[in-house]
């Protein structure tokens, strides 16, 4: 399997990936579901571009990316059933 390119929130929903928001001035991480993301901001929005801000400190100083543990739970998955 090729690389996987995640720039969108369709993309994170795509591949099953949550959006993993941590704030650089605190600290402070929240992960996030792409469906519910779609309703707000739109399948085509970038997830660089998001205007999202920490709920702990205030800051919009945030590094939005693909949660990575939430990516491999998927692609580990078995693609089908194996018999009994």
């Amino acid at each position: 399997m090729g690389a996987i390119n995640i720039e969108t929130i369709g993309d994170l929903l795509r591949h099953q990936t949550l959006l993993r928001a941590t704030c650089r001035a605190c600290g402070h991480t929240a992960r996030f579901d792409p469906g519910q993301l779609i309703v707000f901001f739109g399948a085509g929005r970038r997830i660089d571009q998001m205007p999202l801000r920490c709920r702990e400190c205030g800051s919009r100083d945030i590094d939005a990316r693909a949660d990575h543990e939430s990516l491999l739970a998927y692609r580990h998955r078995p693609a089908k059933p194996t018999p009994l």
